[in-house]
């Protein structure tokens, strides 16, 4: 990551004469963007080896970010997510169950042009929220961790534009287990 990132600021820093010397069009994926977004994720848990699902099941939500052209090919930028999960794994001999909740990101992305696509790599901080149930009892906590993704998103003329995007959380130990997420979404949304 960190050879990525001096790469980022290297074409950065040579951005005026890669303008000068480059032919194609002028980058076409910067700006203020605001997405929706529709994920199939698998929160799991590890130990002792192991890694158990705590189910799969549908994400929704949105992202913002402002990407900034580097140069005519690289853009770079902070962005902030707000997902929904309707994760849940139930007891099958009882009515307790726990529910996975939100998760919110808040970041940072570099992306490259690829001839009329663009690719990213984000990495930035990940808080999920747990919920326990049972009956007549419910209880809430959160646990924050660093989370990251690599997608690819298409421009439908200058503005509008689609996406898919693979996401992998890690939030370290929780309650004594190491709890992941994992996510895959397609996503579309506009420059403004």
């Amino acid at each position: 990551m960190r050879t990525l990132l001096v790469s980022a600021i290297a074409l950065a820093a040579a951005s005026p004469a890669l303008a000068q010397t480059t032919t194609g069009t002028p980058n076409n994926y910067d700006g203020f963007r605001g997405e929706i977004r529709l994920g199939y994720e698998t929160p799991t848990v590890s130990g002792d080896g192991d890694v158990y699902k705590l189910g799969s099941a549908v994400s929704y939500g949105g992202e913002i970010g402002y990407d900034l052209a580097v140069s005519p090919t690289v853009t770079v930028g902070p962005y902030a997510s707000l997902e929904e999960s309707s994760v849940k794994l139930e007891d099958e001999t009882s009515s307790a169950a726990i529910k996975v909740g939100r998760n919110y990101q808040l970041g940072g992305r570099i992306g490259v042009g690829l001839g009329g696509v663009l690719g990213y790599f984000k990495l930035g901080y990940s808080n999920i929220k747990l919920t326990a149930v049972d009956t007549g009892f419910s209880a809430s906590d959160t646990k924050g961790g660093i989370g990251g993704g690599l997608g690819v998103e298409g421009n439908l003329g200058r503005n509008a534009y689609v996406g898919v995007e693979a996401n992998y959380s890690d939030f370290g130990k929780f309650e004594g287990i190491n709890l992941q997420r994992r996510q895959l979404a397609l996503k579309g949304g506009f420059r403004f």
